[in-house]
């Protein structure tokens, strides 16, 4: 008759009761209750359980990565969508018709003569109002008195 060890723990099952499934060196499986466990049973048990635990730490560290990177992912969409410019887009500048003919300095005020088409006059205005009224009359007078330097 062989003697019966027991060589590997494969499954632990509670229900009732705590249960170790067992392999033993036969070849037989069997379902033995903890409270009838022998020393070398408990022996193979506790290093089961010792193997287990770290697979379950290896397991929480990482789910508890992945949740880190997903929360990182997010904040980094978040924190790029909150920096992106608003882009919308270009509104036409409002611009009267008309022409600058020349600007002059007057008490330390910049002052621009200028012909407005729908009044029909020529009158010295502040810079404040030419920005408002002529934008772009003021741009086409300022970019032709500017020397660029080049053949």
């Amino acid at each position: 008759m062989q003697i019966k060890h027991p060589v590997l723990v494969l499954k632990k099952k509670v229900k009732e009761r705590i249960e170790y499934k067992i392999k033993w060196n036969t070849g037989s499986i069997t379902y033995e209750p903890m409270v009838e466990l022998t020393p070398e049973m408990l022996s193979l048990v506790n290093q089961w359980e010792l193997k287990e635990h770290s697979k379950m730490n290896v397991k929480s560290i990482e789910k508890n990565n992945t949740k880190i990177t997903k929360i990182i992912e997010e904040q980094l969409r978040y924190k790029m969508e909150v920096e992106k410019p608003n882009l919308s887009p270009h509104k036409e500048r409002s611009s009267e018709k008309g022409y600058v003919k020349s600007l002059r300095k007057n008490d330390g005020r910049i002052e621009f003569w200028i012909y407005i088409h729908d009044e029909g006059i020529e009158r010295w205005v502040t810079l404040e109002e030419v920005k408002n009224r002529m934008p772009i009359a003021l741009c086409d007078y300022l970019l032709q008195k500017i020397k660029f330097g080049g053949k």
